[in-house]
């Protein structure tokens, strides 16, 4: 089994549309078992699977003692897509800040304690982790709990910035999780213009793994609006074939360096 994060303190870069889409095309078109769970308190992932957070959330799991992730797994909840199920968010996940959970240094440890239990049931083949554009108590326990981290990042002058920030937030969660590794960036809603094509060339010589470019499309918002994954309305569109490349890369091993 293997739990991946995806994650970045900026908003607006396609965290959750990359999470619906690896979801829905690991169950799919490779008949993967796959858990979905939703760290963001704002909740697309748990509204796009109609997820109920009455029926358990991330939020109560993350205020429950340790108890082997049993807790966590009592919450998990299935989805409109056969195959994926979900760990639903709930709106007070903003209550639970980073300060909370280094007051309570377990809390942190919750999700990997899931993902063991999970493991040794054998229950999913995949846990895909959505972080909050935060780093926060959630963002933390998933990073606790990953194998991997991918990085979808927009690309502009603040998002660039911004990476060396965020690289030095997941180098600190070594000390927590040492096999933590970056399986790469993903350049989202792409298009051709000389200021993208540079800034992707640019991180492409940062030394970091990068994987392909998304691609801009206007199915991404129409997939919103029809609560279905680009795979079911609009497979063959630029994101839709783009999305599949890059699940295709990430089950092989990770990016390009």
């Amino acid at each position: 089994m293997r739990t991946s994060a995806i994650c970045n303190q900026k908003g607006g870069v396609a965290k959750s549309t990359t999470v619906i889409n690896m979801a829905a095309i690991l169950a799919r078109d490779y008949g993967k078992r796959v858990l979905v769970v939703d760290g963001d308190s704002q909740g697309n992932l748990s509204e796009f699977f109609g997820a109920d957070p009455k029926n358990g959330n991330l939020a109560e799991v993350l205020r429950h003692g340790r108890d082997e992730g049993l807790f966590a797994i009592a919450s998990i909840q299935p989805t409109n897509f056969a195959g994926v199920d979900i760990l639903a968010s709930a709106d007070d996940l903003m209550d639970l800040d980073l300060t909370a959970a280094k007051e309570d240094p377990d809390k942190g440890e919750i999700l990997r304690d899931m993902t063991i239990k999970l493991a040794e049931l054998d229950q999913y083949d995949y846990i895909l982790v959505g972080c909050p554009p935060a780093f926060n108590a959630a963002a933390t326990a998933a990073l606790v709990a990953a194998d991997d981290v991918i990085i979808p990042i927009k690309l502009d002058a603040f998002s660039l910035r911004g990476m060396a920030n965020l690289m030095r937030q997941v180098s600190n969660m070594r000390r927590i999780n040492p096999t933590l590794r970056v399986s790469g960036i993903l350049p989202t809603m792409w298009y051709k213009s000389s200021q993208i094509m540079d800034a992707e060339q640019q991180l492409r010589g940062s030394g970091l793994p990068v994987y392909p470019h998304i691609r801009r499309s206007d199915k991404v918002d129409d997939m919103t609006f029809d609560q279905q994954p680009l795979l079911e309305c609009s497979p063959r569109s630029a994101a839709g074939v783009d999305y599949r490349r890059f699940v295709r890369q990430w089950m092989g091993g990770g990016a390009d360096v």
